[in-house]
């Protein structure tokens, strides 16, 4: 008893103080209700708004679709919708050539980790640095590519694109002993006959000494890699290029 009159006592004492901290109390927790409303009030209306684009594009021209992507990414950067967007935005930039802003777009989503979307744009990030000419740069990504991959078609393909990197660069033996590995994988049948025909081709530019083959002018991003959203609604479709499509598709 005396101890709750010593804190009656304090509370008298201190009733503006007092006042004041029960007030914050409140403010902070109303704060937290109105902040929460808000986030999900924009992620609602994020996934209506690309709902209503993906439903348009039909019907766009590529420039409408592009403007249409940037406005809704500055409008909704913060919520996972975005990253779709800007995976759609960033194939859409490929097309246009346009690297730097792809890789702008593509930076604050980049997470090897986090599948699908992440893992996308880092294919595409690497896709963008081959179609720039930094073959190193795309090198280095299709590494960390296959490291990342997981699932075993993910890995082959980010593999078969380190592959034909250093077939452009010359160095066929490190090119043979991907292609080799490739060709004798059994979980890899489908592409079996595929890896085997492009092991042969190494093999025969080694022994001949025959000069590297020449690299596309462009690559273009195609379907084909994991789950990422497409302008047509399905959020599930592949966005990214694959490595055989950015040069060594059969």
């Amino acid at each position: 008893m005396e101890s709750v009159a010593r804190v009656s006592v304090w509370m008298q004492e201190n009733r503006r103080i007092t006042t004041l901290a029960l007030v914050a109390v409140v403010a902070a927790v109303a704060a937290g209700f109105v902040y929460l409303n808000y986030r999900s009030d924009l992620k609602e209306r994020a996934a209506v708004r690309l709902d209503e684009i993906r439903l348009s594009s039909r019907n766009a021209t590529p420039g409408q679709l592009r403007a249409q992507l940037g406005t809704y990414v500055d409008q909704f950067g913060s919520t996972q919708q975005a990253n779709e967007a800007r995976l759609l935005l960033a194939e859409m930039e490929l097309d246009q050539d346009s690297v730097a802003r792809v890789v702008s777009l593509l930076q604050p989503v980049v997470d090897l980790n986090d599948h699908p979307i992440g893992y996308n744009a880092g294919w595409m990030m690497a896709v963008a640095e081959e179609q720039r000419g930094d073959r190193e740069a795309a090198a280095r990504w299709y590494d960390r590519l296959a490291d990342a991959a997981r699932h075993d078609y993910q890995r082959r393909r980010a593999r078969a694109a380190r592959a034909r990197l250093y077939e452009y660069a010359g160095d066929y033996a490190a090119a043979e002993e991907i292609y080799s590995d490739l060709a004798t994988q059994d979980d890899a049948a489908d592409d079996a006959d595929f890896y085997g025909v492009q092991l042969g081709e190494v093999r025969a530019r080694a022994e001949t000494g025959a000069p590297p083959p020449s690299v596309p002018g462009e690559v273009e991003p195609t379907e084909n890699v994991e789950d990422a959203g497409t302008p047509d609604g399905n959020a599930g479709a592949d966005t990214t290029s694959t490595a055989e499509s950015a040069g060594t598709t059969p």
